[in-house]
């Protein structure tokens, strides 16, 4: 790890676990408050957490947490966590594999880095599965220079910090920055410019366009590949009108994809929009619209349940044939029909509002149609003529 970066992270963590209360102990204990605690999760909540394969720790513990307490300047800062099942689904998404350069403006605790990361690994293992020294030469590689998070609040960017070197990386480029002034699209630790061709972002819907102004900025220093955002779908609807069609001059809407409007602590409607960077949005590119508001999963609101997220309806294969579907693979399974739940068509790359999915309609009249309306009709008139209110007969 950068001396610069070590010395940043005890600055951080000094005046809670060194000058502090919890790093004292009264007459009657035998360790700290803070050694307790520890020894806690060292002992009971990392085993767990190896042995089901989460991979996003204190992102989990913040949820959790966020549940019970207000984050400081949470609310402020739409500091909103997505799912570790999101994440996954978006890098794959953006085809993420070992050569990928991954960033997010708008990091939080850094589980769009996590499952990137992992899915980069898993990569790196399988094509360099002969040569262990390559293989382990990529994946240092892949830590140390193919992923970077940009976050403003110092609270949550020590979080993503903390989040990464227990995920086994403390090489990340983490930047403590505000994305939309001040950062220049470079590394964490020295000048060179990031060279990203894949982008992921949950951003604060406060800002400009619900937040559709990241990724404006993003792509400006991006030059190809993709990036996937999700963001309240109001942002494709007349929100961010001027900042879409900005965005469409240089980069090609592929895929429109609405959420579940709970998928969130606080129900809002999203989607997520994927991007094919560097390329002109043109007239007729087509884009798929995709209705994934029912996606196999039950979720539950209650605060301090012990789970609110119950796989009810093979949530696995609903994700995974919105993947097939986009990338124009073969589907194993059948929840989506097209002209259904799903379609292909194309927008109006001057409009900025006509982003999202809505079932569509055909109002084409067919023959069935026409036989049934003069069925009706004729079955009017015999019935005025039964009761004698017809005086044409």
């Amino acid at each position: 790890m950068p001396v610069q970066k070590q010395k940043q992270i005890i600055d951080y963590l000094q005046p809670n676990f060194v000058n502090s209360n919890l790093n004292k102990k009264s007459a009657d204990e035998v360790r700290t408050p803070i050694k307790a605690i520890y020894q806690e999760i060292y002992d009971k909540l990392i085993p767990i957490y190896d042995i089901t394969g989460i991979n996003d720790f204190t992102g989990k513990l913040f949820n959790v947490m966020n549940a019970w307490v207000d984050v400081p300047d949470g609310g402020a800062n739409d500091v909103v966590l997505t799912p570790r099942y999101i994440t996954k689904f978006m890098a794959q998404l953006t085809q993420v594999d070992q050569e990928s350069y991954v960033w997010d403006w708008a990091l939080g605790s850094g589980g769009f880095l996590i499952s990137a990361m992992n899915i980069m690994i898993e990569d790196a293992r399988f094509h360099n599965a002969d040569d262990l020294t390559k293989q382990y030469e990529k994946i240092e590689n892949i830590k140390t220079k193919q992923l970077l998070g940009v976050e403003l609040l110092p609270n949550v960017y020590i979080l993503a910090v903390l989040n990464m070197i227990l995920m086994g990386d403390g090489s990340s480029n983490i930047v403590n920055d505000n994305s939309l002034t001040h950062y220049e699209g470079k590394y964490a630790y020295n000048e060179d410019p990031f060279p990203a061709n894949t982008f992921l972002l949950n951003p604060p819907y406060s800002a400009e366009g619900n937040g559709m102004i990241f990724v404006e900025k993003a792509f400006t220093k991006q030059k190809n590949g993709f990036g996937a955002v999700i963001i309240q779908d109001s942002a494709g609807s007349g929100k961010a009108i001027e900042i879409n069609k900005r965005i469409l001059k240089s980069n090609k809407l592929k895929a429109s994809i609405k959420m579940p409007i709970d998928l969130f602590k606080a129900s809002v409607q999203t989607s997520i929009y994927l991007f094919e960077v560097g390329k002109p949005h043109k007239a007729d590119d087509n884009v798929y619209f995709i209705d994934l508001r029912e996606d196999g999963y039950t979720r539950t609101n209650r605060k301090k349940a012990k789970n609110n997220l119950f796989n009810t309806d093979d949530a696995k294969g609903h994700y995974q044939e919105v993947l097939d579907i986009v990338l124009d693979r073969s589907k194993k399974t059948n929840y989506f029909t097209e002209n259904d739940n799903y379609y292909k068509g194309t927008i109006d790359s001057e409009s900025g509002k006509d982003w999202n999915y809505n079932k569509k309609i055909d109002t084409k009249p067919t023959e069935e149609d026409f036989k049934i309306t003069v069925s009706d009709y004729l079955s009017w008139e015999v019935s005025q003529i039964l009761k004698g209110d017809n005086p044409d007969f």
